[in-house]
Order: C-alpha cells, then sequence, then structure tokens
C-alpha cells in the first residue's frame, strides 16, 4: 500500500484513497502510516525510505565513454574566465545602486536600473 491507492475501509465503509500523515513525538518525526482520507482510521504504517549514497556523475561509464568521444582527459578541471576591469561595469556591483526587493534604484542618475545593466560612471563598491 502507498498513499494515493485506493481503499475500502473498514471502519466507515466507503471506497476512499489513503493519505500519508506523519507520526511525531512532541517536535522529533517517528515515521509515517497510512490513513482513511475519509475518517481517518489507521490503515498501517509505511517502511522509512532508505536513502542510497548518490552516485558520481563523472564516474560512470556512460561518462567514460563520453570522454572517449571527445579525447578529453580533464574533466575535473573548470575553465576560467578572463575578464578585464573594463568588462566588469554592472549595475549590481555599483556603489550608487540601492538594491530594494522590488524597486532597484540608481542614486546617481535617479532611476530605475537593472542589476545586470552597464553603468557610465560605474563606481565599484567597497566590499
Amino acid at each position: 500500500m502507498k498513499p494515493g491507492d485506493e481503499y475500502h475501509c473498514p471502519k466507515c465503509g466507503k471506497n476512499t484513497f489513503l493519505k500519508k500523515e506523519a507520526v511525531m513525538d512532541g517536535w522529533t518525526r517517528k515515521g509515517d502510516v497510512l490513513k482513511c482520507a475519509a475518517c481517518g482510521h489507521l490503515a498501517g504504517s509505511l517502511a522509512p525510505e532508505v536513502k542510497g549514497e548518490k552516485a558520481d556523475p563523472l564516474k560512470s561509464a556512460a561518462a567514460d565513454r563520453f570522454k572517449n568521444l571527445l579525447g578529453a582527459d580533464d574533466f575535473e578541471k573548470r575553465p576560467k574566465l578572463n575578464s578585464s576591469e573594463s568588462e566588469e561595469h554592472f549595475c549590481k556591483d555599483c556603489l550608487h545602486l540601492i538594491p530594494h526587493p522590488f524597486v532597484n534604484r540608481c542614486v546617481k542618475f535617479g532611476k530605475e536600473v537593472n542589476p545586470m545593466d552597464d553603468c557610465p560612471s560605474f563606481t565599484k563598491k567597497n566590499t
């Protein structure tokens, strides 16, 4: 049995479905049980889910075949992005930006700006 399965409840006599509910002991979760959605009658308990280790996608056979196809040996190395100082004039890094959840404003020009806009009079923040 699993949550969402059809269920004929012996207590209320209705054809209904099962819902999953957590069993708590104070603030500690003890497990999960299945209950009738109509009356709440206990139908059974769920086995705890076994969490296995996540497989590393770079260590699989498919990843090895892909590496051989491309002829590259170093998939662990990350590329370096070389950008000059003149390319990093975004409003998000500017001293004049006033960030706000609804409207980002530029103090210098007194207008709404997008954080990824280019600033003509960029002044770097002191971070």
